[in-house]
């Protein structure tokens, strides 16, 4: 049996070895690529899915064939022609490196997938390994760094979004971390040319990057000028002093940095939108193009999200639920509540309340340290330049992803608590410290695979690719693809980037998004298989493909044989099986401009979503882009869920500015098994 001694000796032995550190840090990053869900599909319900698959075919779509646009869909405009939904405001760079990582895999749609995810877990782990490396370089301790980078990417903001194939999170966050590690070697080492290049790299990656730039820029310009002060006589008249420090900012190199990077930034831009301006035929303005106005809008120019989304964006909500992402962000998942990706309801006050305490104690801290204070404070600002100067781009909760920015507050949190407790304690206390964050990281990493397990839905998984690559096999690049929604399914909440992804290169259109009469699509894509009509993919299990001309028309059957409508108002309505019908022949756009309302009643309210239960009925609304327009006629058809339903009850609805409701008509079903 060893004695504490040995035990110690043991210790002191293996905390001389240099490479151990990294090797741990290694070890436990792997468990993020040994885990997880079935990363060869899209996976996860809900914002991740749609996030992942609307880049993916980004990247898909970028080629000398569009001028290396960034579009997320090609569809036709009222004339006929192509025409794109561009995304252009974000670096190319980006979405180069995912078409790089997916190019060789050809039409394989889940090989694409797999190395897409691959590629985001690669810019996760980079991200860590960065900053464990510049963390290593300030506490002059390898322990603490190793401690503190695992407890802080141990967070299950981190872990969810760990292979979210967005541009956004994982290269962004690597990019930021590679400015970091720039910024450290520049501060010790005097490098300051591999800070420029670093810079310039991470800028074709994404924009977060200046919120890291912005206070290690105004930091060091107020060091200098502070410096360039003390050094000038105090004898000196005021215009010498004022000369003096002026001619030492132009030749600071933090001008430099800022300059270079923001010449860097608006270079892409450039590109960008010079690309985007010859794809739409040079016709449309700089300023009226619909990434510049996206660009505009994210940046909080535009007044729109105000009343679109002042839930949000509104004070104190917004500060809330900020500082509910840094408490979340402060917690490895191992020890943290369930994760919730997606919520709109307030968040937690506890969880709120921890990430105002992480963060002034975190800010406080940095107060108190010597060395590298001005590192260290970069890092911790970093999110919050980011947070709240962007609040327009990162105030939703669909944009959670966006918690990961505010790592630096956790790591310098850490990294501050770590080295306090190394001059009370030991550095030997530091290392046993560090197996128990290995433990915890892979913990968190085991709990977030389980988490991923118990919410697969198989109808995300094989049978959709399998479909998909059926239906991509027998249409043709540019077959005109009507995709239908379908009310109440899982098909519902992931066809409309799903598919941009699944079907690269078709013109796809939605509801509501047939620009002309004289256009009209060549196949319709569904998850409803229709009793009646053949589909051309009979052997298909989740998604079907018709002939447009047949589906249309087999909908007019189904009207012409129905005696009378079930409800007739400005809107008739039909119910054919487990199909709601809305038809209106003479059709304006006036009839379709307001709010559309749906309310199922099951004949048992134990078929309800839980969600649901305590209102007593399912609640479907629409608005017109559920509607689809065909020369003067307008359809809207629903999926109802096919458990018993007692009545329906339907119609269109005003929402008047106090709140208050005016039905502009409205009807009710009561169903018997005849009616169905």
């Amino acid at each position: 049996m060893k004695t504490p001694n040995a035990f110690v000796h043991k210790l002191a032995s293996l905390q001389s070895r240099a490479w151990l550190p990294p090797a741990l840090l290694l070890l436990a990053l792997a468990s993020v690529f040994i885990f997880g869900g079935d990363r060869g599909y899209f996976y996860r319900d809900e914002i991740h899915n749609w996030h992942s698959a609307k880049h993916l075919t980004i990247a898909d779509n970028l080629s000398g064939e569009h001028q290396f646009l960034m579009f997320y869909n090609q569809t036709l405009d009222a004339d006929g022609k192509p025409a794109y939904e561009p995304y252009n405001r974000f670096p190319i760079g980006s979405y180069a490196l995912i078409k790089l990582a997916i190019l060789p895999f050809g039409d394989s749609l889940s090989a694409k997938i797999y190395a897409a995810r691959t590629l985001m877990l690669l810019c996760f782990a980079s991200a860590a390994l960065l900053a464990y490396l510049s963390l290593r370089s300030l506490t002059a301790s390898r322990w603490v760094a190793l401690t503190a980078t695992l407890l802080a990417f141990s967070s299950a903001y981190c872990l969810y979004y760990s292979d979210i194939i967005q541009t956004e999170a994982m290269i962004d966050l690597f990019a930021v971390m590679m400015v970091f590690h720039g910024m450290v070697i520049f501060e010790q080492e005097d490098r300051f040319l591999q800070l420029l290049i670093k810079a310039c790299i991470a800028l074709l990656l994404g924009w977060h990057v200046y919120a890291l730039l912005l206070p290690f820029i105004a930091f060091g310009l107020i060091r200098e000028i502070l410096k360039t002060r003390s050094g000038v006589s105090p004898i000196s008249n005021t215009l010498y002093r004022l000369n003096h420090t002026a001619l030492s900012l132009v030749r600071s190199r933090y001008l430099t940095l800022g300059a270079v990077a923001l010449l860097s930034g608006i270079s892409v831009l450039t590109f960008n939108f010079t690309n985007e301006y010859f794809a739409l035929n040079r016709e449309t303005p700089i300023t009226e193009l619909p990434s510049f106005k996206s660009m505009i809008k994210r940046t909080g120019a535009a007044p729109s999200l105000d009343k679109e989304h002042a839930a949000y964006l509104s004070w104190p909500a917004f500060p809330e639920r900020q500082f509910y992402r840094i408490g979340m962000m402060s917690l490895p998942y191992a020890l943290s509540p369930s994760f919730v990706e997606y919520s709109t309801e307030p968040p937690p006050r506890l969880l709120v309340i921890l990430g105002i305490a992480v963060s002034t104690a975190s800010l406080i801290g940095l107060l108190f340290i010597r060395r590298y204070k001005i590192l260290l404070s970069t890092l911790a600002l970093s999110g919050f330049c980011w947070g709240f100067l962007m609040r327009y781009a990162t105030a939703y909760p669909w944009h959670n992803f966006e918690a990961i920015f505010y790592i630096g507050v956790t790591l310098a949190l850490f990294s501050l608590v770590l080295l306090w407790l190394s001059r009370l304690l030991s550095e030997r206390l530091i290392a046993a410290l560090s197996t128990g964050a290995l433990l915890v990281f892979a913990l968190s990493a085991l709990r977030m695979s389980q988490l991923d397990n118990a919410n697969q839905q198989p109808q995300l998984r094989e049978s959709t690719v399998a479909d998909s690559e059926i239906i991509r096999d027998m249409t043709q690049a540019d077959s005109v693809m009507f995709i239908q929604k379908s009310s109440g399914t899982g098909f519902e909440r992931i066809k409309i980037r799903i598919f941009s992804y699944y079907l690269t290169g078709r013109l796809i259109m939605y509801e509501n998004e047939i620009p002309s009469p004289a256009i009209s699509p060549d196949f319709i894509v569904t998850s409803e298989r229709i009793d009646g009509l053949d589909s051309l993919t009979p052997q298909n299990r989740e998604i079907f493909l018709y002939e447009w001309d047949d589906y249309y028309g087999h909908i007019d059957e189904i009207i012409e044989q129905s005696n009378a409508p079930l409800i007739g108002s400005t809107f008739d309505v039909y119910l054919d099986s487990n199909r709601l019908i809305y038809n209106k022949d003479a059709c304006s756009e006036d009839d379709i401009s307001e709010n559309f309302f749906l309310a199922l009643y099951p004949a048992n309210e134990s078929d309800l979503p839980e969600d649901r239960r305590m209102h007593g009925f399912e609640n479907l609304d629409f608005q017109k882009s559920g509607i689809w327009r065909r020369n003067t006629r307008c359809v809207a058809i629903f999926q109802i869920p096919d458990y018993d339903i007692a009545r329906i009850y339907t119609g269109q609805y005003i929402q008047r500015a106090d709140g208050s409701f005016d039905h502009m008509w409205e009807g009710e079903i009561h169903l018997t098994e005849a009616a169905r």
